[in-house]
C-alpha cells in the first residue's frame, strides 16, 4: 500500500508534467497570457487587509509600495519580483510582500520592470537601478530582494554597484534564485522537474527572452558565473527538491570562498514559490518568520551610507541552514 505522502508526491508530480503540456502544448500560453491569468489569480491572494498598497511611478517605473501603521518605517525592502524575467508583477507578488511588511515594520517596494520578451537585458536590470537609486535617497536602511528571475536581478545588480564603488544593498535577500541561465549549468543538467512548474525547455526558452543577443553564459545574464567580493551579507532561501536548488547551493558556496557573510535556509519538499502564498503555507509562514528576523538583526549594525570599494570582502562568512525551521549553524 502507498504511503500518503507517496501519493501526495504522486499528484504533485504528475499535476506538474499536465500542466506543463497544457500550457505548452495545448493552450500554447505566450507570456502575454500568462501574466493575464497570473494576474486575475492574484485577486483571490491579496494578503492581509491592514497593508496599505499604494502605486507610484518612480524614476518612471510603476512601483507598487506597501507599509504599515503611520510610524517611519525602519528601512526599505526593494524587492524583484520572479516571473522567468517574462512575467509576474507586484499583484503576483502582494500578499508575500504585505505579510513581509507586516512581520517587518519595515516598507516594501515591488517594482514592474519591463519584460521580456519585449524588453529583453538590460531593460528589467536597469528599471530595478533606478527605483533602487531612490531607496539609497530614503535615509532608511536598505535591502535589495529578488525571487528566482527577480533573484538574479537583485544578484546582477549589486554586482554592477560593487563594480561601480557605489552604495551597495545593507543585504541581499534571494528566494529561489534563478542565477545562471546557460544550458549547462547545474540547475539545468539536474533538471528536477517533479516539484517544479517548469523545466529545461521552459528555461532554455525564457532565458533566451531576456538574454537577447548576448551569450547566456555571460555574467550580466548569468550573475553566478561572475564575482562576488564586496558583497553586503546575504540571506539565500530554496526548497531542497525544487529545480533551482542547485543555483542557491552554488551561490552559497560563491559567498563561502569570498568571505562573504551569509545565511540559508532550507525547506524540505516545498514547491517552487511557496513563498507567495503566507496565508496558505506554514512553509511560506516559516520564511516571513524568517526574513523579518533577519532585517531586524540588520537594524543595530547596519551602515546604510556604506560603499565598497572594488574587490574589498566583508567578514567572514557563515551559513545557517534551516530546514522545516530547526536552525543548524555550519
Amino acid at each position: 500500500m502507498m504511503h500518503p505522502s507517496e501519493w501526495a508526491e504522486r499528484l504533485v508530480t504528475t499535476g506538474h508534467r499536465w500542466g506543463r503540456t497544457v500550457r505548452r502544448d495545448w493552450a500554447g500560453l505566450t507570456p502575454e497570457g500568462i501574466r493575464k491569468v497570473l494576474d486575475t489569480l492574484a485577486r483571490l491572494n491579496p494578503g492581509p487587509a491592514q497593508v496599505r498598497f499604494a502605486t507610484e511611478a518612480i524614476q518612471g517605473i510603476p512601483v507598487a509600495r506597501l507599509s504599515v501603521g503611520d510610524e517611519p518605517s525602519t528601512g526599505v525592502v526593494v524587492w524583484a519580483h520572479g516571473g522567468g524575467f517574462a512575467f509576474g508583477s507586484p499583484r503576483t507578488h502582494r500578499a508575500l510582500a504585505a505579510h513581509v511588511a507586516l512581520a517587518s515594520g519595515w516598507e516594501v517596494w515591488v517594482p514592474e520592470y519591463p519584460l521580456a520578451p519585449e524588453h529583453p537585458f538590460p531593460a528589467g536590470r536597469d528599471a530595478l537601478e533606478r527605483v533602487w537609486q531612490e531607496a539609497c535617497r530614503s535615509g532608511m536602511l536598505r535591502v535589495l530582494a529578488g525571487d528566482s528571475a527577480g533573484g538574479n536581478l537583485a544578484v546582477a545588480l549589486t554586482q554592477q554597484l560593487v563594480a561601480r564603488l557605489e552604495a551597495v544593498p545593507d543585504a541581499v535577500i534571494v528566494y529561489s534564485p534563478w542565477l545562471d541561465l546557460a544550458s549547462d549549468s547545474l540547475s539545468n543538467r539536474q533538471n528536477a522537474e517533479a516539484w517544479s512548474p517548469f523545466d529545461r525547455t521552459d528555461m532554455d526558452v525564457y532565458g533566451r527572452m531576456y538574454a537577447g543577443n548576448l551569450p547566456l553564459d555571460d555574467a550580466r545574464i548569468s550573475p553566478l558565473r561572475g564575482t562576488f567580493e564586496g558583497f553586503p551579507q546575504v540571506l539565500i532561501e530554496s526548497s531542497d527538491v525544487e529545480y533551482l536548488r542547485p543555483d542557491a547551493r552554488a551561490l552559497a558556496e560563491a559567498l563561502h570562498a569570498a568571505e562573504i557573510p551569509y545565511e540559508e535556509r532550507i525547506e524540505p519538499h516545498a514547491l517552487h514559490g511557496w513563498q507567495l502564498f503566507p496565508d496558505l503555507l506554514p512553509e511560506a509562514k516559516r520564511s516571513v518568520r524568517d526574513l523579518a528576523h533577519f532585517l531586524h538583526r540588520l537594524q543595530p549594525t547596519a551602515a546604510s551610507s556604506a560603499t565598497v570599494s572594488r574587490g574589498s570582502a566583508a567578514s567572514r562568512s557563515a551559513s545557517v541552514s534551516v530546514k522545516g525551521g530547526a536552525k543548524r549553524t555550519a
